[in-house]
């Protein structure tokens, strides 16, 4: 449906409304599911407007085969190795990274969520400072390899790894991981007056690499996959941010909104009087957009997201797709269009079933795409904007039906 295929000599039939009756208000990100996902968050954050943010890893190693270290029983060193599949935030800025052992056992079939965290040695196993640098290649040796994170972990762990050689807890994975249960990769808090980032990880490709040289002084290694169960925990810290007044006051109006990924932020939007579309009769809704404006200035050092959704509560509270979706992205909208910096949504089908008495209107989410994999966050214009091109509206074409 739309402007597009109604003919030329019914146009003047259409009515248009930009004037409806609009409620947005931030809430909490439900938590979401970050085991075995295709990329691994780690980085602290400090955000003027969103507040403090941090991801950290846990992850099992797994068995790339059996190993067999022969009679050498010392490592020349054990290396993490992380893959980068990007950044986001201040990548100038070094966080010190620490490596912890997990004294708690994960569950490959289980279902991990963003809050999860699992126990661990207080103990570092290693520790490296780091800018993010996922552009660059590494050179390892006399190779060059793609873009990736080294820390140097404990030799005397890689010692006490070589030491089992031949015995039970190398010679089958679920044996491995009751002996060495995983690892905890975690940054330190962003220091005062820094913006802090988040490196985004490919752990398919990533490993636990023994370096050693065999009885014949010959370089070998041998790695562990990262490739198996892991999870991303992250955790958020408001108070004293613009955020954090409207999360604390449920009453709150306010002319900016604000949607955020890692599990953050979201926007709840409400349009309660649609029915009195109604009111001079039955309506037939040709192009219904829900347009919605980037705060200026806001973006220059964060980013915003690709691309939002705007999502239907269900009677159970919960957001689901709605049937405009299905269509295809360019009939249902909610890329970033970076030149008017607006996302604009096009819901005919979900507003006529509305009207329709269909589905209930108990409103909608706008939340980020990829909020588990991604770091961004955006600020934007609300119902209450007093700029009309920057306001949170709704455009809508329709068509009277003769009574």
């Amino acid at each position: 449906m739309g402007l597009t295929i109604i003919p030329g000599e019914d146009v003047l039939s259409l009515t248009f409304s930009d004037t409806a009756t609009i409620y947005s208000k931030t809430v909490l990100e439900d938590s979401l599911r970050t085991d075995e996902i295709s990329v691994q968050l780690l980085g602290s954050i400090s955000d003027p407007v969103f507040g403090k943010h941090e991801a950290s890893i846990f992850a099992q190693t797994a068995l790339a085969g059996i190993p067999s270290f022969g009679d050498v029983t010392q490592a020349d060193s054990m290396v993490l190795s992380l893959l980068y599949d990007g950044s986001y935030g201040d990548t100038s800025y070094a966080q010190m990274v620490n490596v912890y052992r997990m004294t708690d056992y994960m569950y490959f079939d289980s279902a991990y969520y963003s809050t999860r965290t699992f126990s661990f040695d207080p103990t570092p196993i290693g520790t490296a400072t780091i800018a993010p640098n996922p552009t660059t290649n590494v050179i390892v040796g006399s190779d060059t390899v793609s873009p990736r994170i080294r820390i140097k972990l404990s030799t005397t762990l890689a010692d006490s790894i070589m030491a089992l050689n031949g015995q039970s807890q190398l010679s089958t994975n679920e044996l491995w991981v009751q002996y060495f249960k995983g690892i905890y990769i975690k940054t330190e808090p962003v220091s005062s007056g820094a913006t802090g980032n988040m490196s985004y990880l490919n752990f398919v490709g990533s490993k636990m690499i023994i370096y050693y040289h065999d009885s014949t002084n010959t370089e070998k290694n041998y790695s562990f996959s990262l490739a198996s169960t892991r999870s991303t925990s992250f955790s958020h810290d408001y108070v004293g941010t613009a955020v954090g007044q409207q999360l604390a006051d449920s009453s709150a109006l306010d002319s900016i909104c604000f949607v955020q990924a890692l599990s953050g932020v979201k926007t709840k939007i409400s349009m309660p009087f649609l029915k009195h579309f109604l009111d001079s009769g039955s309506i037939v809704i040709n192009r219904a957009e829900v347009e919605l404006t980037v705060e200026a200035n806001t973006t220059t050092d964060s980013p915003t997201p690709s691309q939002l959704f705007l999502l239907p509560i269900n009677s159970s509270g919960l957001s689901e797709f709605p049937l405009d979706y299905f269509e295809s992205t360019n009939y249902y909208g909610g890329v970033y269009n970076s030149e008017t910096m607006k996302y604009k949504f096009n819901i005919v089908r979900h507003l006529q079933r509305i009207l329709d008495g269909r589905v209930e209107n108990l409103g909608f989410y706008l939340v980020a795409t990829g909020s588990s994999v991604q770091a961004n966050r955006v600020i934007l214009g609300s119902p209450l904007k007093e700029i009309e091109s920057a306001k949170m509206k709704l455009n809508l074409y329709y068509t009277k039906l003769p009574r």
